[in-house]
């Protein structure tokens, strides 16, 4: 049974759990210590510690359907669970180590009832925060005919980790999730969660992108737009219910 002994363990587990804890997780990761196994040989007070910047990083290989992957660990207690007898590790914040192995596939507790498997270009996003900022950014240079409905399919799952993301955050007031449909972009119908927020915008929509690519399927388009005083923005609030709405006791006290 897993049983999480820092904070980077309970992180994890809230966010294999629950979607909405997921780009919180990554930020965690980044920031927190993992330990790593290391066959360099080195000075044996470097063992097992911090290196310097002049070390030897030797990480070694394991196999996972015919692909090689880099292993790592959220807690010494993972890694010792993994091996068969002692070794040498070293320990690293999580953002140094992606540094030092770019444009490699990296595996978090390996044969673990949590972990986490991590290919280069999703490591590549996680370093730039690209993986926290919208793909791409539409602004309409003329009116445009948009057309909005109710989805044909409820993506319940996708509504229920953005509202409990949007719970915890201070700055969401109110969502709207509707069918949207832009005959000039030349995508498909596909979602759209209108937001109402007084803060804090992109980290809100960077974080829901997170979620909404944890949640649907690759192929799926969600978009995300704020509220405000436009006429679109008008018809949307008008024309639907809120999916989200901030209780008024939150309002009131300011959280």
């Amino acid at each position: 049974m897993f049983e999480p002994v820092n904070d980077l363990e309970r992180s994890l587990m809230r966010a294999a759990l629950n979607p909405s804890y997921r780009p919180q997780f990554y930020r965690d990761l980044l920031e927190a210590d993992i330990f790593i196994i290391n066959y360099a040989e080195s000075d044996s007070e470097e063992q097992n510690n911090t290196m310097s910047e002049s070390f030897e990083l030797k990480v070694p290989k394991i196999e996972r359907n015919g692909q090689a992957w880099l292993p790592v660990f959220s807690s010494l207690q993972r890694l010792q669970e993994f091996i068969s007898s002692e070794t040498a590790y070293v320990v690293l914040k999580g953002r140094d180590f992606f540094e030092l192995t770019r444009d490699v596939h990296i595996v978090l507790n390996p044969d673990s009832d949590y972990g986490k498997e991590f290919i280069p270009q999703e490591i590549e996003r996680m370093l730039d925060g690209s993986i926290f900022q919208p793909d791409q950014r539409y602004t309409a240079q003329e009116e445009t005919a948009f057309l909005i409905g109710r989805p044909a399919v409820y993506p319940t799952s996708l509504v229920k980790a953005l509202c409990e993301y949007f719970a915890k955050n201070k700055f969401v007031n109110r969502a709207y999730l509707v069918q949207f449909y832009n005959p000039k972009s030349g995508e498909p119908p596909h979602l759209l969660i209108a937001i109402d927020a007084s803060r804090d915008w992109e980290r809100i929509v960077g974080d829901a992108g997170v979620i909404s690519s944890e949640v649907m399927g690759k192929d799926d388009i969600v978009d995300f737009m704020r509220l405000d005083d436009s006429d679109f923005s008008q018809h949307i609030i008008n024309s639907t219910r809120p999916i989200y709405q901030k209780s008024f006791l939150k309002k009131l006290f300011g959280y």
